[in-house]
């Protein structure tokens, strides 16, 4: 990567991060800027160096990139803030091939480390500003509807622990490690719908919608559909028709989901990539 591109890649995602955190957006401008700074730094790197290889880099960088934001926005895993900036930090780090292990995919492991221990400590701390509402909600989940799968989840955990004593030394590891991971994800997946649900849920005013915000529910005019969760954040078309109902005294408010501020983890998992390196090498 060259060396100034780190310089580009940290003030970008240092500005990034507080936008995210204060306003749970991300400026077009600044992911834009990335992009062109990336692709033109490296172009003109290359003409300099008489090299093509440090702008083809740049190039593949944001390619996959590019391919790894849409799968990750369409499956509603990060928001469109999100995946242009990992579209722009491809463009500034690049894809090298011939370095053995590429940096960028160093990166990308860092963020699915860092993003994992990330999220689950930011649910942790929306759990605990709404420590009440999420103990009783909960309660009622696990001793509701979900009581059938508990009973399964707790059999499948009781048959392991049985297991355990009739499997070879070498297995016994193993089995409780399963056993382990099945009761726990189970817990953590309801712990987490439920913080989602309590914290991450609102009704918003329609004229407080912004770009990019994700509806939680199918609205329609005249049979004809005008926004909803399949579109994985509302567009500037879609925020001036549902206007256009408010004034027609037809709909006054809307409920949306708001995401994890995401960004601050690509901005840790930078720094880690700028501290350690290709930290694989410690493997192999």
């Amino acid at each position: 990567m060259i060396l100034l591109n780190h310089v580009f890649a940290f003030l970008g995602l240092l500005i990034g991060s507080i936008s995210d955190l204060k306003t749970r957006e991300v400026p077009d401008w600044l992911n834009f800027s990335l992009v062109g700074v990336g692709l033109g730094s490296s172009l003109i790197f290359s003409i300099v160096s008489h090299d093509i290889h440090p702008f083809l880099w740049s190039v593949l960088g944001f390619g996959a990139c590019f391919l790894l934001a849409m799968l990750m926005y369409y499956s509603g895993q990060w928001g469109g803030g999100d995946s242009k900036m990992i579209m722009g930090l491809g463009a500034l780090i690049g894809l090298n091939i011939s370095d053995g292990i590429p940096l960028l995919l160093i990166f990308i492991i860092n963020i699915i480390f860092v993003g994992a221990v990330y999220g689950l400590f930011w649910t942790f701390f929306l759990a605990l500003k709404n420590f009440s509402k999420v103990k009783l909600a909960f309660r009622e989940r696990v001793s509701g509807k979900l009581i059938f799968v508990r009973r399964i989840v707790l059999l499948l955990c009781f048959l392991g622990v049985v297991l355990f004593f009739f499997v070879p030394n070498f297995l016994k590891l193993p089995v409780l490690v399963v056993v382990a991971l099945v009761f726990l994800s189970f817990y953590l997946w309801i712990f987490v719908k439920v913080v989602e649900d309590i914290a991450m849920v609102k009704d918003v005013l329609l004229e407080d919608l912004t770009e990019g915000d994700w509806v939680l529910e199918d609205v329609f005019i005249n049979n004809k559909k005008i926004c909803g969760p399949a579109d994985l954040g509302i567009s500037k078309g879609q925020i001036q028709k549902l206007l256009r109902l408010k004034k027609a005294h037809k709909l006054k408010h809307i409920k949306i989901k708001f995401g994890i501020p995401f960004i601050p983890s690509f901005f840790i998992a930078f720094l880690l990539l700028v501290i350690f390196g290709n930290w694989l090498f410690f493997f192999f």
